[in-house]
């Protein structure tokens, strides 16, 4: 067995970032930036108003109820008339441009209007409730670095400086097999002995939720033969994940398969629970990662593995699971064989968060995953953990 960072790391450098495309504004939601982002204008592009209220010169504030003389009113998107003199005020909208020679803006609050003339009741601060140019994004500076995810925010950037497309690291294709005698998948008829194929759901969505495109092949009988040809459909992927076929068993074939021919294995089994027996390799020339076959290792090994491998081919800086400390709140006790991932329910509480398990922990059983947001990450040497001790969590849902 290795430990779970060499195996990461070993997969890590086997995958290389994807090429890159010019991909459209309208699509990029979720995408990696190829790119670093320079703007070529400065956002705002000129003084504005933060607030509705009035353009003053601060020097022309002698105390509270001082008078000006009220020359125009401005609108957002129109032009001044004319520059600020002495003793004037100009009634001013949000975003509207300062007025030449003013330098403040009174909140509309703030005042007592009338119809040609503006009273001051609150000295607002010189430079007060005003955008300066540049103030949000420099001309010439690198707004978004390559290898940023464009979410809603980053996508505002893009247009706000004029930028119609960028070029985005190509989405991966995922080739997805499970694989034994026992699986069937979902529309065929359970008998004795059979079970439903969950991993072949929860790996597509898995696979669509870290951004690439999954390209399911469907279940592979436990016969080499089988197993070459249901492969041979994901020539064109950019990687291979299999479910089952890596255990100790007479008819795991996948691991047999990666050591046969023109392929490779580069290690089998991981210092970790659940998830040992995982695989890593070269299946006809494509890296392939061999999931184990019981549904909750699958998906812990999918996130400490093949995630960060999808994630770097599509060009992303951060690779990994967030990490959060909580205080724990279920007494813990294992062996000191291997790190376990624990299945875990994180909530906030005033002072930090807190985490405890969902329950039984068995490898097959998946409700332990549909109730989790987190894995309690248990480091290898340590037998019992007490409540309200400071456990690592790694976040898979943060939706709470």
């Amino acid at each position: 067995m290795i430990q779970v960072e060499k195996a990461r790391e070993i997969i890590l450098s086997q995958v290389k970032p994807l090429p890159k495309e010019r991909v459209a504004i309208t699509e990029m939601l979720g995408r990696y930036i190829a790119e670093d982002i320079v703007s070529g204008i400065d956002i705002p592009p000129n003084n504005n108003s933060a607030m509705d209220g009035y353009a003053i010169k601060h020097e022309d504030i002698t105390g509270k109820d001082t008078c000006l003389r009220v020359i125009y009113t401005l609108a957002a998107g129109n032009v001044p008339k004319s520059a600020l003199g002495h003793g004037e005020a100009v009634r001013i909208m949000t975003g509207a441009l300062i007025p030449q020679g003013a330098d403040t803006v009174v909140k509309r609050e703030d005042t007592v209007e009338s119809a040609e003339r503006v009273v001051i009741k609150k000295v607002p601060n010189r430079g007060e409730n005003v955008r300066l140019a540049g103030e949000d994004v420099r001309k010439g500076e690198v707004v978004l670095e390559k290898g940023t995810r464009m979410g809603p925010a980053q996508i505002g950037i893009l247009a706000s400086i004029k930028r119609l497309a960028a070029y985005c690291a190509q989405k991966p294709l995922v080739a997805i097999l499970a694989t034994g005698d026992e699986v069937i998948d979902i529309d065929e008829e359970l008998s004795t002995g059979k079970i439903i194929s969950s991993n072949s759901y929860t790996l597509v969505s898995l696979v669509k939720e870290a951004g690439a495109i999954p390209v399911y092949l469907g279940i592979s009988k436990d016969n080499k033969k089988d197993l070459e040809e249901k492969l041979y459909a994901a020539s064109r992927s950019d990687l291979i994940i299999t479910s089952g076929g890596v255990s100790m068993g007479d008819y795991d074939m996948v691991k047999d398969l990666m050591k046969s021919g023109g392929n490779r294995m580069e290690f089998w089994q991981v210092e970790m629970k659940p998830g040992k027996p995982l695989a890593f390799g070269e299946i006809n020339g494509i890296p392939a990662i061999g999931l184990p076959g019981n549904p909750v290792s699958s998906m812990v090994s999918f996130y400490q593995f093949a995630r960060p491998a999808i994630l770097k081919m599509m060009g992303s800086r951060n690779l990994l699971l967030p990490r959060v400390n909580a205080r724990l709140r279920t007494e813990i006790r294992k062996k000191p064989d291997r790190r376990h991932y624990l299945r875990g329910i994180m909530k906030r509480e005033k002072d930090g968060f807190i985490v405890y398990t969902t329950g039984p922990q068995g490898s097959g059983i998946l409700s332990s995953m549909s109730m989790a947001n987190c894995f309690i990450v248990v480091p290898k040497d340590r037998t019992h953990l007490e409540t309200g001790e400071t456990v690592t969590c790694e976040v898979i849902d943060a939706s709470w």
